[in-house]
């Protein structure tokens, strides 16, 4: 029984030594912090709006996933979320019999950086991050339904970068 107990010990603190890690640094939110400002992302694409459905999508994405606070401003924030969008496509990848496109892809990425406004230090930073999703559409035409199409886009965007910044990977 001695020797169980031995043996058991020893599986279990081989197990803590594996060398398996998490890549993320496990760093969380600044302890300070209380308030975040989340300006509108900039769009550097030819797709009018898209930068609204992004930037409202992931200011409530952080309020839900986060404890923090949306601040009205830059100034009065403790950190600062800035976006700019570099790409948004969306391509026909399947064709219906009547030869209308009823699945595409849609490809978005961006930039993002979180800075902590106590400190003026870049917390994090994610350049060319990129998302893609496929939607089917009923319809002969995807943008006909894009409105819809862009709160799921940026609804999922937003929780893929939430998630990244939040487990600072």
């Amino acid at each position: 029984m001695k020797h169980a107990v031995w043996l058991l010990l020893a599986v279990a603190i081989l197990n803590l030594q594996c060398g398996y890690r998490l890549s993320g640094r496990g760093r969380n939110l600044p302890a300070a912090a209380r308030t975040i400002a989340i300006p509108d992302f900039k769009n550097q694409t030819s797709r009018e709006s898209v930068e609204q459905f992004i930037t409202f999508a992931v200011r409530d994405e952080f309020i839900k996933r986060s404890r923090l606070r949306l601040a009205d401003s830059d100034l009065t924030a403790d950190l600062v979320l800035e976006g700019k969008i570099t790409a948004f496509d969306t391509t026909p990848i399947s064709y219906s019999e009547a030869g209308a496109a009823n699945l595409y892809e849609v490809r978005l990425s961006l930039d993002v950086r979180l800075i902590d406004m106590k400190t003026n230090e870049l917390f994090y930073q994610g350049n060319s991050m990129s998302f893609r999703e496929t939607y089917e559409t009923d319809s002969a035409d995807f943008f006909s339904q894009e409105t819809g199409s862009l709160v799921k886009i940026a609804a999922k965007f937003a929780a893929s970068i939430v998630a990244s910044i939040l487990e600072n990977f």
